[in-house]
């Protein structure tokens, strides 16, 4: 039995050793850090998920919401892209997204729909000063879990160009995942301050924040601010606090 034991500890402690040298070498090469998630998001982005591309098409981009001249903030490797192929409301889309190791899967979604009736484009400029966008140039700006990535004080002057490039009456529509309630879910608070040192490695800059004092902050800039609280439909229980919203200029 000692032995088994002593087995078992040397295993996990080497597991343990293993797990902390690959988080600190994500740490350190930003290349293979992107590269790793680029990789991991495309795993995950599953449009089999029933839940998930429910809230993504049916709550937030159903067509009559997404229209004209198109924007996507974090476009990722194209999760949104089956709720807006076959959108024959929009005329153009522009996806913003500085990690370029996603765009080559981006790109291999689109071959797979044949239904795409507009031009689409693709930038790693920074959503912070999106100089390319000429002002009150663009419809519908999409952002779905981006602002945990964006590191502070970009996310104001992030929502402050978004502002810049809507056309009069533009609508920005958003999901993000938040910092659990420190008195209604303090278990789950306190475990996302725990792992968040980790959790920011591994997931290329996202961390756990409350991310409607952002949205809350720009009250005095949009002609309409408003959101709700929502259960994310995802399998990690420390990622299901959630929000889901509109900014109209």
């Amino acid at each position: 039995m000692g032995r088994c034991v002593k087995f078992l500890f040397s295993t996990f402690a080497i597991i343990i050793a293993i797990l902390a040298i690959g988080i600190g070498y994500l740490k350190v090469d930003d290349v293979f850090r992107e590269q790793l998630f680029a990789r991991v998001l495309n795993m995950m982005s599953n449009p089999n998920n029933v839940a998930m591309m429910d809230l993504r098409c049916n709550q937030l981009l159903k067509h009559s919401n997404v229209k004209g001249h198109i924007l996507e903030i974090g476009s990722g490797t194209g999760i949104n892209l089956p709720c807006l192929h076959n959108n024959t409301n929009i005329e153009s889309y522009t996806g913003i997204e500085p990690n370029v190791y996603t765009h080559p899967y981006f790109y291999k979604l689109v071959e797979q729909y044949d239904d795409i009736s507009y031009n689409i484009r693709l930038s790693n400029d920074s959503a912070a000063d999106m100089k390319e966008i000429p002002s009150d140039s663009i419809d519908t700006v999409i952002m779905t879990f981006v602002l945990c990535s964006i590191p502070d004080p970009i996310p104001d002057k992030v929502l402050r160009e978004v502002h810049r490039i809507l056309k009069p009456g533009g609508k920005f529509l958003f999901f993000e995942h938040t910092l659990a309630h420190p008195e209604k879910n303090p278990l789950i608070y306190q475990f996302q301050r725990t792992i968040e040192p980790v959790w920011e490695i591994i997931g290329n800059g996202c961390r756990f924040k409350p991310i409607t004092n952002y949205f809350d902050a720009m009250k005095s800039l949009y002609s309409k601010v408003e959101y709700k609280s929502i259960a994310l439909p995802v399998p990690m229980f420390f990622v299901k606090d959630g929000v889901r919203g509109q900014l109209i200029k």
